[in-house]
């Protein structure tokens, strides 16, 4: 399936999968790999440079296109998680090849500076 996402959002959701293949990597369970924490946690660990504002409306973003779920509180995500269509989606991007996420990566810091 192929999914129109803005450059931030292409952003982050290759940060995000980046990170659970990591923690897969190294025995984290799915369940646990998949979960992100809250807005101000993704803020702080994926996108320190962006403000909250912008963090939260891109993950707003990757959760209207069904590529993380988010359980929202007072206006913040309070729980955040990759979808299985969001993993599935990643993979046949970059096929669990961490260095090719990472080249992509730096090619959007590229075009995205605040990245």
């Amino acid at each position: 399936m192929e999914y129109s996402l803005t450059k931030d959002s292409d952003a982050l959701i290759c940060l995000l999968y980046k990170d659970y293949c990591d923690a897969r990597s190294t025995g984290t369970p799915k369940d646990k790999a998949k979960k992100f924490g809250n807005s101000r946690m993704i803020n702080d660990n994926y996108v320190p440079k962006w403000s909250f504002q912008d963090c939260l409306e891109t993950c707003r973003e990757l959760n209207r296109a069904g590529l993380i779920d988010c359980l929202y509180g007072d206006g913040e995500i309070i729980i955040s998680s990759i979808t299985d269509q969001g993993i599935i989606y990643m993979e046949g991007r970059f096929s669990r090849n961490v260095s090719s996420i990472l080249d992509h990566i730096k090619t959007i810091k590229d075009l995205v500076p605040f990245v």
